[in-house]
């Protein structure tokens, strides 16, 4: 049986492509591709904050915020598995269960992927510094400078590429 763009009849049969598949396979990267819409697993406590005054909406324009509007159709499950435990013996989970969103310092065409796990209300703090031009060992500096703030700070090696860097509480991120 033959789809209907495809008919075999009119294949010429001494085609060096007869024994290759008509739709070639996908190569997998080490890195997760992008994240895809799905539905939300469990219970939402962080939901996006969408609902702006036209200030911050000229903002959120100015800084190129997408999906704006329609971040909670953009969440991703974001398994992590490493060779630390602490994360599950602080969590409980094994996974991240995320929202995100990308947005463009003005005069900078660098995408930065802000994630937040909706279950937990950690925050991926990763972005925010490298939109800032920081180094990478500014963040742990930054934590070392903040009593108290390490020990309920999650660090993210390894898995996901996408998940890795600094998760830190919501009500933190958000001061």
């Amino acid at each position: 049986m033959s789809s209907p763009g495809t008919c075999y009849s009119d294949r010429d049969p001494s085609s060096p492509y007869l024994d290759q598949p008509v739709i070639p396979k996908l190569k997998m990267s080490k890195d997760p591709a992008p994240m895809s819409k799905y539905k939300p697993r469990g219970v939402i406590k962080y939901f996006p904050f969408e609902n702006v005054d036209d200030a911050t909406r000229r903002e959120v324009h100015r800084f190129r915020v997408t999906p704006f509007g329609r971040i909670q159709e953009s969440c991703a499950h974001i398994p992590y598995n490493s060779g630390k435990k602490d994360f599950f013996e602080k969590t409980g989970r094994e996974s991240f269960e995320v929202f995100k969103y990308e947005f463009k310092n003005p005069g900078d065409d660098n995408d930065y992927t802000v994630m937040w796990d909706y279950n937990i209300g950690l925050v991926r703090m990763t972005p925010f510094f490298k939109c800032c031009k920081y180094s990478k060992t500014m963040p742990a500096k930054m934590l070392g400078l903040n009593p108290g703030l390490k020990d309920i700070t999650h660090s993210i090696t390894g898995g996901a590429i996408a998940a890795q860097g600094y998760w830190m509480p919501y009500e933190c991120a958000k001061a």
